[in-house]
């Protein structure tokens, strides 16, 4: 999670506040950070977010010293009018080429020539083809704008965000938008393909410690009746839940991600869980897939990930690859070999053929 407003550190101390967040509009990521550093002479430095260490509820830290923050770009937001598209400057540039500073007080004296502008922002220090977002980001729906952003939740390994965190109202409310919500980011702001029905039933973030969530989880995961879901695992980060380890069958699963979701505070849930049900279906497949086990006659069977094979085949070959099989199979954690080695019944009313030697069948010629 990256709070806006956090504090940020350098490995020698405090180096600034967080104030935005650079996004890549195409891909939803963040890749920089923007640290407000200073107090009377305020500068602000553009940090890729490969430098960051960790963020949490304490801040936001930065593997880097102080002395090396200072040679990350300077962020700068310059306002500049350009021509009209359509007028001519005279000077053998077009348009495009030529910017004016934007005079935000200035006056306009009688002899001089009114020029028609437009008022464009250029922002230094961070690619053009990107967007800044920060807290007070504007949220808009196709009825107009819903609220603003408090704070965005990433996800800490490939830097894409995974939840907006909305506030809204007089009263503020804290709602968590999934990202798969969000139709585009640009300068203006970010925008939703939801409508006001949908908004309210969403989830509301919480300021509850992730310790105390997971605590709740775990507890209430052990205690279910309907399901055995002793062997289901669960991590938080930032309110969103990651649940994994085995259960029965699909309902069984559904039912842990329901509790998951039923406590306060939690955001998200990725639901990993692998189902023995599900197990038992991909290795007959991959046996029945193998042409060395395709026509062996075998029973397989699952609880709680550890999977046991049973039945007869036809060579100690044929039951080593198929335990092989059975191991390289999603949600398998140890595999039990009981099949037995009977070789087929045509192999033994069969009599062995002899080989006779060349020179001896030259003899009996």
């Amino acid at each position: 999670m990256f709070k806006i407003g956090a504090d940020v550190y350098c490995t020698d101390g405090r180096a600034g506040r967080l104030v935005k967040v650079v996004v890549d509009p195409h891909t939803r990521r963040v890749t920089d950070l923007i640290v407000e550093k200073g107090f009377l002479q305020k500068k602000d430095r553009v940090i890729p977010i490969e430098v960051v260490e960790k963020s949490d509820d304490q801040g936001v830290y930065l593997r880097i010293s102080s002395q090396e923050l200072k040679n990350y770009p300077e962020y700068k937001v310059e306002e500049f009018t350009v021509p009209a598209p359509d007028w001519e400057s005279g000077l053998g540039y077009s348009s495009e080429d030529i910017l004016h500073w934007y005079i935000r007080y200035g006056t306009v004296a009688p002899s001089v020539e009114v020029r028609p502008m437009i008022r464009q922002r250029v922002q230094k220090g961070i690619d053009p083809n990107e967007t800044v977002i920060g807290r007070g980001t504007r949220v808009h729906d196709a009825e107009g704008t819903i609220g603003h952003i408090d704070h965005l939740l990433v996800n800490k390994e490939t830097g894409e965000i995974t939840h907006l965190v909305l506030r809204k109202g007089i009263f503020p409310r804290r709602l968590v938008i999934p990202i798969d919500m969000v139709k585009y980011i640009d300068e203006e702001g970010i925008y939703i393909h939801a409508t006001r029905e949908e908004l309210e039933k969403l989830s509301q973030h919480t300021q509850r410690a992730d310790k105390d969530i997971l605590a709740e989880l775990r507890e209430r995961l052990a205690a279910a009746t309907e399901f055995d879901l002793s062997h289901v695992k669960a991590t938080l980060e930032d309110g969103l839940v990651r649940l994994s380890g085995q259960v029965a069958d699909v309902a069984a699963k559904r039912h842990a991600e329901a509790i998951a979701r039923s406590i306060e505070g939690v955001v998200g849930v990725e639901n990993a869980i692998t189902t023995d049900t599900g197990i038992v279906a991909r290795v007959i497949a991959a046996l029945e897939a193998d042409p060395r086990t395709r026509l062996a006659v075998i029973d397989v069977a699952s609880e709680h990930g550890v999977v046991t094979l049973s039945g007869k085949v036809s060579s100690p070959e044929v039951r080593k690859v198929a335990e092989e099989i059975a191991r390289q199979q999603e949600g398998v954690v140890s595999v039990i070999n009981a099949l037995e080695v009977e070789p087929d019944q045509l192999d033994e009313l069969t009599p062995p053929i002899r080989y006779w030697p060349i020179q001896q069948l030259r003899l009996q010629e």
